[in-house]
């Protein structure tokens, strides 16, 4: 393969390894050679050699002063990183470099070329499949011996834009997921869903009954025949949504929001799960269907699943929580007649950097029930304008602090915060603009808060 015999030749880090070979057999494999045969910049170096792997491996490390990092030491697999650099290696067995590349998961993924010689090892067909842009399993027990693979196989079908082969969901179907790590499972959705056309993939995924797998907190929405729908459909809105439109014309809040690691598949996920809790709240009253409580409920098992069944950071797991339980809100807001200045702004502040995020799910939401969505861009339109107005203007000194509070006599606590931010509100919107006047309304503010009422 010319391809692979210049890069081997040209390649500066392909070389130092191989100096340091010596007399072993070594092989560059797997996603290093497909990506070389698709002119893709290989973002890291995958290496097969004989004799025990991770000793060379260390051996390595200490040559360029990289980290070493064991990934599965019965394997006999480590891992060398060097500021961008990652190095990949695993042993072989006395029965070579063969053996290796037919027990791989793709046929793309099972080819090698041998550093020294630069024999090029290619047993499953991957080259050929490379050609007609195929992803096909190297056998057909290949997604039984490690399941994860089928997430895998829509992975690399929507990345490199392949097509999964015409038997891939025979052999796909009635595997089950239950004894994936967690980790892995969210890694693969989290790239399958970052993707800016993922909808068919989803589609796809789920008439492989993998979702009933991977989320079994969620089997009553999986169950709901239209509910569950509407929630496709949903995440199918929320993908749109951040390619085109109303949403990608606000900058820079759109590019800040979604420069942020993550925030794409997060916005997906939530879109796809705003509704979780549906099934659990479901009341019918004097004939009117009711879902009370849907949203906050939601967030708490959204938080669930996140943690248990995708293994998302504790900060990724806050704002799929945040989005889930906030969903409602918009619709709330957008419907109501007198829309007030205070309650768009308390809105802003609750919400921080995700207000974003949760207009894209609402608009999702709304568009995905009835395609109507004129009032929430009205009122959508209102609020970022208010925003962006706050926003510029001259950081506003406060008329009391929490001293002033102390000194009238009020103890520090929860209610403080309460009782500062509603006088800011107050001040912002012009309605006090001396001390005098902020110190009585904050005694007013405390008298209704110590009677339970709500602060408006």
């Amino acid at each position: 393969m010319k391809k692979v015999d210049e890069y081997v030749r040209n390649s500066g880090t392909v070389a130092q390894i191989s100096r340091l070979g010596k007399g072993r057999d070594l092989y560059l494999v797997g996603g290093t050679v497909r990506d070389i045969l698709l002119d893709i910049q290989p973002r890291d170096y995958d290496f097969a050699v004989s004799g025990p792997a991770m000793d060379f491996a260390r051996s390595v490390a200490r040559e360029i002063r990289g980290a070493y990092v064991v990934l599965d030491e019965s394997a006999d697999e480590a891992r060398v990183v060097k500021d961008e650099l990652i190095c990949d290696f695993i042993g072989l067995d006395d029965r070579g470099i063969i053996p290796d590349l037919k027990r791989r998961d793709f046929t793309i993924n099972a080819m090698a070329v041998n550093i020294k010689d630069l024999a090029f090892f290619d047993p499953c067909g991957g080259a050929r499949d490379i050609r007609k842009r195929i992803i096909r399993p190297t056998s057909p027990d290949a997604l039984i011996i490690d399941p994860l693979r089928i997430l895998r196989g829509f992975r690399f079908a929507i990345e490199l834009k392949f097509n999964l082969h015409r038997d891939f969901d025979k052999l796909a179907r009635n595997i089950t997921l239950e004894d994936v790590a967690a980790e892995r499972v969210g890694e693969e959705l989290t790239r399958i869903m970052s993707h800016s056309s993922s909808f068919e993939t989803i589609l796809r995924i789920n008439s492989l009954g993998l979702f009933n797998e991977i989320f079994p907190e969620a089997h009553k929405l999986l169950e709901d025949f239209d509910l569950w729908n509407h929630s496709l459909n949903t995440y199918g809105a929320v993908e749109n949504l951040i390619g085109r439109g109303f949403f990608k014309k606000l900058q820079p809040e759109y590019s800040s929001y979604f420069a942020e690691p993550n925030r794409v598949p997060l916005c997906k996920l939530a879109g796809l799960f705003h509704d979780v809790a549906k099934p659990d709240t479901l009341l019918v009253k004097e004939g009117e269907v009711h879902f009370y409580g849907h949203d906050t409920i939601g967030a708490r098992m959204i938080e669930k699943i996140a943690h248990r069944r995708l293994r998302l950071s504790r900060h990724d797991t806050d704002v799929l929580k945040k989005l889930v339980k906030e969903h409602m809100r918009l619709h709330l807001l957008a419907t109501n007649p007198e829309l007030t200045d205070r309650a768009i702004r308390r809105f802003f502040r609750h919400l921080e950097v995700d207000w974003f995020g949760a207009m894209i799910i609402a608009w999702a939401d709304g568009y995905a029930t009835g395609g109507k969505t004129k009032h929430l861009e009205k009122a959508f339109t209102r609020m970022v304008a208010l925003h962006r107005a706050d926003m510029a203007k001259p950081r506003v000194e406060r008329l009391v602090t929490g001293h002033d509070l102390i000194a009238l006599g009020m103890k520090p606590g929860p209610a403080f915060k309460t009782i500062l931010q509603e006088l800011l509100d107050l001040q912002l919107e012009g309605e006090i603009d001396e001390k005098s006047d902020a110190l009585n309304r904050a005694r007013m503010i405390a008298a209704r808060l110590a009677e339970g009422d709500d602060v408006q």
